[in-house]
């Protein structure tokens, strides 16, 4: 599947990128800032997030919940989310109200301080305090990320804490915080626009100009530049007793960025571990071993660094160590023998078919151009990177095992009953 774009900037550095599809008359409207957790500061975290949630409570011409209230009011769905690297914003309507989408996007980028009040700040503290307090402080579990981001990363690091950010931190944002993080950040030279669906081009990009392009900047694009490198010196271990009936087991070991070519390698690596019931942890400590009711490897991809992870709950009467071990023993195996080409196989077609599965909707194709665009500067990348990973090899993978996945590169985060083992 080829995507086929046309890519502008505008004079205040709004990238934008257009791609017709008349199949179905509808239009994605998508928009990234990059912006998210990373670019706040030790004593001011969740900054982001809670910046998501203002950016819905209206601007200078739009009312409180008045973009939910439009989109929806014509058909459309919407919403937005914040991540580590960048926060994004996006709509699917009918391609008749595309007008509609690109008014309301551009007010919020261009008009949202005359808007912000205390009130409307105070509001959106406590609705970002209770999502933490049930998605996260009040769930079992709920905290082992942001035990596994402290133990990975130094305190001044900006990976270090979670995206919802500390209570502590949000209780402390004031209305001028919130100001300048605007400033600083939601900026057309930070952001980009990308349209899919059915609209003509010509048309589309009359109304992007008309609607954004006398927008300013209001401050130069901060650059971010610290890198990350781990110490690999010893495994970092954490043992947390909480409320919890059965213990569970977290890893997660440092690999490279989103886009580095080990990072596909691991990838696959992941899928042939643990996805469906014919990989490795499935079929070795679920069914034959019955010492797990479950077991993941993922990788959670990062534009400065990344985290691979291994999630794991004994069953009642097995211990942690032993659920250690065999997860070791698994790793050892790929490390020496690496997978076999059938794995090889079925792990690329499953990764291929998922990516192709993603650019089937408008909205699926939206977020990919304007993901590869914000953090390569190149959306064509949406046609190549399935490449990436047809070219990985079985050497390729035992050779990312061999050089990641050792304790020294590793901190361990592992819940247990109070009652239960040390």
């Amino acid at each position: 599947m080829d995507i086929s774009f046309q890519e502008y900037k505008l004079n205040n550095g709004l990238s934008v990128i257009l791609h017709e599809d008349h199949h179905v008359p509808i239009v994605a409207v998508n928009v990234w800032y990059h912006v998210g957790s990373k670019n706040e500061v030790t004593g001011k975290t969740g900054f982001a997030h809670l910046f998501e949630h203002m950016m819905f409570q209206g601007s200078a011409n739009v009312g409180p919940d008045m973009h939910f209230k439009l989109i929806q009011s014509v058909g459309g769905q919407l919403n937005g989310s914040t991540f580590f690297d960048r926060t994004n914003y996006f709509e699917t309507l009918p391609s008749h109200y595309l007008e509609l989408g690109l008014w309301l996007e551009s007010d919020r980028m261009g008009f949202l301080l005359p808007a912000m009040t205390t009130e409307k700040l105070n509001n959106q503290r406590d609705v970002v305090k209770n999502e933490r307090r049930q998605r996260y402080d009040n769930q079992p579990y709920g905290l082992w990320f942001e035990h596994i981001l402290a133990l990975a990363y130094p305190r001044e690091f900006p990976y270090h804490w979670p995206v919802i950010g500390y209570m502590e931190d949000i209780d402390r944002a004031g209305t001028e915080d919130i100001n300048q993080f605007f400033r600083e950040y939601y900026q057309p030279a930070n952001a980009s626009l990308v349209l899919c669906g059915d609209f003509d081009s010509e048309r589309a990009l009359k109304l992007v100009r008309r609607y954004f392009e006398d927008i300013p900047n209001l401050a130069a694009k901060p650059v971010f530049d610290k890198a990350f490198i781990p110490e690999r010196l010893a495994e970092k271990r954490r043992v947390i007793r909480d409320h919890v009936q059965l213990a569970r087991l977290h890893w997660a070991y440092h690999v490279p960025a989103y886009g580095h070519s080990d990072f596909y390698a691991l990838d696959i690596l992941t899928d042939i571990l643990s996805d469906g019931r014919s990989s490795r942890l499935y079929h070795e400590l679920i069914v034959r071993r019955e010492l797990v009711q479950d077991a993941q490897a993922f990788l959670l991809g990062m534009e400065d660094t990344s985290l691979l992870f291994f999630i794991s709950t004994p069953r009642p009467g097995t211990s942690l160590e032993i659920v250690e071990e065999a997860l070791e023993a698994q790793i050892e195996a790929l490390k020496k023998d690496g997978p076999s080409t059938f794995e090889m196989e079925k792990s690329i077609n499953q990764l291929v078919s998922r990516k192709l599965r993603s650019l089937q909707t408008m909205a699926g194709r939206a977020d990919q151009l304007n993901s590869f665009k914000t953090f390569f500067n190149d959306a064509g990348l949406i046609n190549r990177e399935i490449d990436h990973y047809e070219r990985v090899t079985a050497d390729d993978i035992r050779r990312a095992a061999q050089y990641y996945l050792i304790p020294e590169n590793r901190v361990t985060v592992n819940y247990v009953p109070e009652s239960g083992e040390k």
